[in-house]
């Protein structure tokens, strides 16, 4: 038998909760494959990606915001925002496992998205007028 107490255990200090926090982070200096090299002669394989942010995060968006896409901590492809929807070219080889990071400059917060892509010869993810909802979480 075991027993659990929510009681006092003599002392007058009262247990507090503390919320954890978020690290803030300057504005990203991502150096893409794309301002470095011509990206067809470094890299075989394309993929156009149009990416939505879930409403959690989108409603915070401004224009000081960035994405990029990574193949681990390499720089793949640097995001542009139009009328609401992030196209990025990617670039790399056939079945390398991309990322996408986000950097929200309102709360100055970097994110990386849950789920990764599967780099595809000449593939789009999404459409600009059907963009992929791509979930993300906040980095610790």
């Amino acid at each position: 038998m075991s027993f659990v107490s929510c009681g006092s255990s003599g002392s007058d200090e009262t247990p507090t909760y503390v919320e954890p926090t978020i690290p803030q982070h300057n504005a990203p200096q991502w150096n893409t494959v794309v301002d470095v090299v011509k990206p067809n002669e470094k890299y075989p394989t394309d993929l156009t990606a149009y990416i939505q942010l879930p409403s959690s995060i989108s409603a915070y968006s401004s224009n000081a915001d960035e994405m990029a896409a990574f193949c681990g901590d390499e720089p793949r492809g640097e995001g542009s925002f139009v009328d609401g929807v992030w196209c990025i070219r990617i670039w790399g080889y056939v079945g390398e496992k991309i990322t996408l990071r986000y950097y929200c400059g309102t709360n100055r917060y970097m994110y990386h998205s849950t789920e990764t892509i599967v780099l595809q010869d000449d593939e789009h993810l999404g459409t600009f007028d059907d963009p992929r909802l791509m979930s993300f979480d906040v980095d610790k």
